[in-house]
């Protein structure tokens, strides 16, 4: 059980001689580095993105329209029945808080589609 710790390893007061010579690091070139670093950060400011944002500005006016409809879709019928018989005073409407409920979750589900996410 002694011999399941041996790593392969031992302490010695000196460097053997047939110890492996490390070899030097390569010599790094900061200014080559700092004119690459530059030129790729030219490159990025200078590319032209605009079809890209032109394409994700397009994307997100259409899904915004969408979204848009459909709230006009939850919303408008209850008004138009609101506006019906607009000779009548009052309006009898029973167990409404489950539906008003209802509608609501359909609302929030439309508009609050990116918190989901």
């Amino acid at each position: 059980m002694a011999n399941d710790f041996d790593f392969g390893f031992t302490a010695v007061d000196e460097v053997p001689s047939e110890a492996p010579v490390q070899p030097a690091a390569p010599s790094i070139d900061e200014d080559k580095i700092l004119d690459k670093l530059a030129e790729l950060e030219r490159k990025i400011l200078n590319a032209d993105n605009s079809g890209m944002v032109n394409e994700h500005r397009s994307l997100i006016e259409s899904d915004v329209s969408t979204k848009l409809r459909d709230v006009e879709d939850l919303v408008l019928p209850l008004l138009y029945n609101l506006q019906k018989n607009p000779e009548k005073e009052y309006i009898h409407w029973p167990n409404r808080t489950a539906i008003i409920d209802k509608q609501i979750e359909k609302i929030k589900a439309v508009t609050r589609y990116y918190e989901r996410i």
